[in-house]
């Protein structure tokens, strides 16, 4: 019912109610995350939450302002609010904040020449809007870069969202679902398939400067490429390019053709069990159908939900001890080290 008046006895840095352990949450923090497409924050604020702290973002003239989802006149969530002008207005008393997070106007004061306290602004911060993502860091400065997808840098209309989704999974869990292959004859038989029989070559896992990547070959059951190429089934390369902690961008080529689709994928840690899927697509001929490759997206994103949803335990082990392993995990396993051993991950408070 009541904070202590002791502020010492509280842990500010971190959300109330946060389901992380304290460490993990420090470093993630450290990183930068999406947290909304560029197209849904328009006129009016927009509600978010990254590891588990709600957050407000809003667009003025300035740009776009990510920020504690809270006023601090009185608690009340910002994104019930509006913007008016340039400025983001509380619903409850009025407040005004421009795009620096700033208190403008505080509508009950009646002589406007009274100075408003510097203290009256919003905990706001950095924040990027790349590949029509808006991303933040909730730390003064990122320990990982975001990711470097030239393919990306293109057009709005070249460049295709998936609308977004929640899974009711850890973000290092969809990670490693979207990162593995030996679950695509099993898993993906309406999308593109392939046979239960067919077996995977060994494959190299290379560390590069943003992270992981490993390229793998492929025979897929049905041939989705509008190339002109001919035939029922198409061998094709994929080669996936993980950037830490939780963004791929997947390339997929045909073995036959000079036709390249890119398929970038990053997650939002919501919460220590729940997580919040941003997906962009483009190709090397500008993206002729793009209803095929959005529905051809939500295929294999349906296929693969319930799925990961359903993994015991819900967070990733990171002692690989603890699970077993089959030779084409090796991309996993080295996912798990690298958390480990570059971050500090999983390690004890």
């Amino acid at each position: 019912m009541f904070l202590s008046t002791e502020h010492s006895q509280r842990d500010q840095t971190l959300p109330r109610d946060c389901t992380f352990r304290p460490s993990d949450w420090h470093k993630l923090a450290a990183f930068w995350h999406p947290v909304a497409f560029g197209h849904d924050v328009a006129d009016q604020p927009v509600a978010a939450k990254l590891l588990d702290l709600n957050l407000v973002i809003y667009r003025t003239s300035s740009g776009v302002t990510v920020a504690d989802d809270q006023c601090p006149h009185r608690g009340v969530r910002l994104s019930m609010g509006r913007i008016q002008g340039e400025n983001l207005v509380c619903a409850m008393h009025g407040l005004h904040y421009d795009g620096q997070g700033r208190c403008t106007r505080i509508p009950s004061v009646q002589d406007s020449a009274r100075r408003i306290p510097k203290k009256l602004c919003l905990n706001t911060y950095s924040c990027v809007e790349r590949y029509g993502i808006i991303w933040t860091c909730l730390k003064s400065k990122a320990v990982w870069p975001l990711p470097d997808w030239p393919q990306l840098e293109t057009s709005a209309s070249n460049r295709h969202c998936v609308p977004t989704d929640e899974w009711q999974a850890s973000a290092p869990r969809h990670v490693e679902n979207f990162n593995d292959i030996a679950h695509f004859p099993w898993v993906h038989i309406d999308s593109f398939g392939g046979e239960e029989g067919g077996s995977f070559p060994p494959y190299k896992v290379k560390t590069t400067k943003y992270g992981l990547t490993f390229s793998v070959p492929y025979l897929e059951g049905f041939n989705r490429f509008p190339d002109g190429v001919e035939g029922d089934e198409r061998e094709v390369e994929y080669t996936y390019q993980l950037t830490f902690p939780f963004s791929t961008l997947l390339l997929v080529k045909p073995v036959d053709s000079d036709y390249v689709h890119y398929f970038a994928d990053s997650v939002c840690p919501v919460s220590s069990n729940k997580t919040k899927i941003f997906q962009v697509f483009t190709d090397s001929q500008g993206v002729k159908d793009p209803d095929f490759w959005l529905n051809d997206a939500l295929t294999i994103n349906n296929e693969d939900k319930a799925l990961v949803e359903s993994q015991q335990p819900f967070e990733l082990p990171l002692d690989t001890r603890d699970e077993l392993h089959i030779p084409a995990d090796k991309m996993a396993r080295s996912y798990r080290k690298s958390l480990v051993s570059k971050f500090g991950l999983g390690l004890s408070d």
